[in-house]
């Protein structure tokens, strides 16, 4: 029934019924609706005889009901209200799922005994297919509201009712169920159509809010999830300062009590310093600094960052952040000391001398006391430097390497001590921390130390016995626990004399050294290196390297000037040069094969150039042009092959689908 249908005519509904079931004649003033409906119902029902009705068993509508909870228990009190507004009126107020089956009803007693007798109770389906035409099974099929009157019905015994529904609809615009009015067909009115609209909107207006307020609910939940899982300081203001929420980290660090803190003011606890403590008054304000905090008349050193929260342009509050310096500092080492794992048992060797240096190295792990690497350059005294630590107690700590020599002279003293924030004109305007605070919990090797100025000596040597270190232009001393390993490839004593070296750190250092001796004195070691080389070497590139005897006597030959580092370097050039894995004399540099009758013995001096064309060419040869493969194994960086590429003309794309022809058959 349509609103403008109004005044109902029952007895011309009754006719139209009449004609319809009996010649199956459609009256074109039928609601649009209700035709297509007793169309539908006509070849599955008998409408003059009573519906077989379908109704639920209880545990299983239990069930059906347990599944729609939240809107049974959402639209309960809308029918209850309403009942109350409509009490005596004669209205059964039921709700449906989106199969028409009853979930629940409500209405005076009287009404209610006569609709259950006629099926409008819980567990009673009342589609389409089971009652005929009726509002409640027209809603949830045509999604849209439905009044059926007396006649329009397509079963007889539902002739003396009207049915009003309207659709529920889920958050994803499907049909959930229906809310319905079921009275006698005299009392039929237009506004009960708009009281069920009303309902069902209000139920669906109050699912999104419940909805909404489970997804805040998460949100805040997960937020809190987030700010637990982080292992610093985190404190959540409004825009008024006040704290509205910490993590655990805040309060056990602060040492605040979070039912004491929240909803007050954060200057109540602590106090920032003057740069945060003015942003909390700029609703722009971004900053991370290193600083000092106030906590209940405590200071606090660490890392903090303030941070506006805004919407648009509407300012929400601020991200209060912090960690102590000693975490900080432990995360920056880890940064940027993160190296392979070495031990003692990977220094290549079987000599006496390097097995006596890796018992004196064994021995210098078990204590925390400085060590002093003596040596050539190239003996590996870095490598041997990082063994030590890894052997020690302090294995789990940063291990910092610092080349003295590598830094200006007016910068160590800043690298190695830090500085406070504004103490030089140019100088950093934050506080930056020193290596040695950086290496707190680890080990810090200063290479080639005897570069070091005096007056920076003498800072080491008060770190070494005190453990505490002051910052240029700090006023305070820090506690740092650091191992210090040093290394020099120099007379330390001559430069002792000569004044240009401290004694008293000397002596310190000296206690425990540690002489790493010439390759030239082991000779013996060199077929364990170069062992050691080729592995590495395997693992880079995939390809398995080998040496001839008459080139390992060459290089067990040669004085190796540069010690181990330059054998690390002739072999790898060596394993560029070599076409099939084998490395022998034509490979090796002219200084070393030094005049033998070998292949090109007698050929004139070539260009640098030349040479380096030629092993470029190799390698593409070699690795079908792969640029990567052939960067690793000529020892260059991508960016840098590139340019030798493009300066000798050479495509890497033309080697890409050749093929090496191995030589076979050699011998070691």
């Amino acid at each position: 029934m349509q609103p403008w249908a109004y005044p109902v005519d029952l007895s011309a509904l009754r006719a139209r019924w009449q004609r319809f079931v009996t010649a199956r004649q459609l009256d074109p003033a039928l609601d649009p609706l209700v035709a297509a409906s007793w169309a539908r119902c006509f070849p599955r029902l008998n409408p003059h005889a009573a519906p077989v009705l379908t109704c639920l068993d209880e545990p299983t509508l239990e069930r059906v009901r347990l599944t729609l909870f939240d809107l049974i228990a959402t639209a309960r009190p809308l029918m209850e209200d309403l009942h109350q507004f409509t009490e005596g009126s004669g209205l059964a107020i039921a709700l449906f799922d989106g199969a028409a089956c009853v979930l629940d009803v409500l209405g005076d007693p009287e009404i209610m005994r006569t609709a259950e007798a006629v099926g409008l109770r819980p567990g009673v389906y009342w589609s389409e297919g089971h009652v005929g035409t009726n509002a409640f099974a027209l809603a949830l099929l045509e999604r849209t509201p439905a009044q059926v009157v007396g006649a329009e019905h397509f079963v007889a015994l539902y002739h003396p009712w009207t049915t009003t529904a309207a659709p529920i609809y889920d958050l994803d615009g499907q049909p959930l169920g229906a809310i319905g009015v079921m009275a006698p067909a005299e009392r039929a009115q237009p506004d009960t159509l708009g009281m069920v609209m009303a309902a069902a909107r209000a139920i669906e207006n109050q699912l999104q809010a419940t909805a909404n307020l489970q997804e805040n609910h998460q949100l805040l939940a997960e937020l809190q999830a987030i700010l637990e899982a982080m292992d610093q300081v985190v404190l959540v203001l409004d825009a008024r300062g006040r704290v509205m929420r910490l993590n655990r980290t805040a309060a056990s660090v602060l040492g605040l009590d979070p039912s004491g803190i929240l909803g007050r003011p954060l200057t109540d606890h602590l106090r920032l310093p003057p740069a945060f403590q003015d942003g909390l008054s700029d609703p722009q304000f971004h900053r991370e600094a290193e600083g000092t905090m106030i906590v209940d008349g405590a200071p606090l050193e660490g890392w903090l960052g303030l941070h506006a929260v805004t919407e648009g342009r509407r300012h929400l509050g601020f991200v209060l952040t912090f960690r102590r310096s000693e975490q900080v500092h432990r995360m920056v080492a880890r940064l940027v000391g993160a190296q392979a794992h070495m031990t003692l048992a990977d220094i290549p060797g079987r000599s006496r001398s390097i097995q006596q240096v890796r018992q004196q190295a064994r021995a210098a792990a078990r204590t925390s006391l400085p060590v002093l690497l003596l040596g050539e350059p190239g003996t590996g005294k870095g490598v041997l430097a990082r063994a030590i630590h890894n052997a020690s107690i302090r294995a789990s700590g940063p291990f910092l390497a610092v080349s003295c020599r590598a830094i200006p002279r007016e910068l160590l003293a800043m690298e190695l001590l830090g500085v406070e924030g504004g103490t030089f004109r140019n100088g950093p305007t934050e506080g930056r921390p020193g290596k040695f605070e950086l290496a707190h919990g680890g080990t810090l090797y200063l290479d080639e130390i005897e570069a070091l100025p005096l007056e920076v000596q003498a800072a080491i040597l008060r770190i070494l016995e005190t453990g505490e270190v002051m910052r240029l232009g700090g006023l305070r001393p820090i506690r740092v626990d650091v191992r210090l390993i040093a290394s020099s490839s120099v007379d330390l004593k001559r430069l002792v004399a000569e004044g240009h070296f401290r004694a008293d750190l000397y002596h310190l250092l000296a206690s425990t050294a540690i002489y790493v001796p010439p390759l030239r004195e082991r000779p013996e070691d060199i077929p364990l290196i170069a062992e050691a080389v080729f592995r590495r070497l395997r693992r880079e590139s995939g390809r398995t390297y080998r040496i001839t005897e008459a080139a390992m006597q060459r290089l067990k030959t040669y004085p190796w000037p540069g010690n181990v580092r330059e054998l690390e370097n002739v072999l790898e050039r060596a394993a560029a040069l070599s076409e099939d894995g084998w490395i022998d004399l034509p490979q090796l540099p002219e200084r070393i094969v030094g005049g033998l009758d070998v292949e090109r013995s007698a050929e004139a001096i070539r260009p640098v150039e030349e040479l380096e064309r030629e092993a470029i060419l190799r390698a593409a040869a070699q690795y079908h042009g792969r640029v990567t493969a052939m960067a690793s194994a000529l020892g260059l960086s991508r960016t840098t092959l590139w340019r030798r590429l493009k300066r000798y003309g050479i495509s890497p794309a033309a080697f890409r689908a050749g093929r090496d022809h191995r030589r076979r058959g050699r011998t070691r």
